[in-house]
């Protein structure tokens, strides 16, 4: 069954997240003021934030996302700076109500690793 997901992330990974959750209606957003309006006039299955979001703005859309909407954290590509640890964004994101903090470099781009994260994402979506 098709579900409604919003992916906030930059565009460069749009490709492999559509590759991901092909099948799926998803609906990209670029900034922070798109999110929340979309928020507003549609319900999702599920919202998807890049660590990257808006110039990381992250946590200030999950701030706005309302509870009982599933939201999955995404990193997909590697940081910049040395000052952002993964631990310390999980554990941020995970006490702003993320489900799931899902590291995209840690699978591979390809059939095999984009299958593994599609079965962690439709048990995820079947909950």
């Amino acid at each position: 069954m098709s579900k409604r997901i919003l992916i906030a992330d930059p565009p460069e990974s749009d490709r492999r997240l559509a590759a991901i959750l092909a099948g799926h209606e998803l609906v990209f957003v670029r900034s922070l003021a798109a999110a929340l309006r979309t928020l507003r006039e549609r319900r999702f299955d599920l919202v998807l934030v890049g660590v990257h979001f808006d110039e990381s703005r992250m946590f200030d859309l999950m701030r706005e996302i309302t509870e009982g909407t599933q939201v999955v954290c995404v990193r997909s590509q590697q940081f910049q700076s040395s000052a952002i640890t993964l631990e310390g964004l999980e554990i941020a994101a995970k006490a702003l109500g993320c489900t799931l903090f899902l590291d995209l470099t840690w699978y591979a781009d390809d059939e095999t690793g984009n299958g593994a994260v599609r079965k962690l994402l439709e048990a995820l979506l079947s909950s």
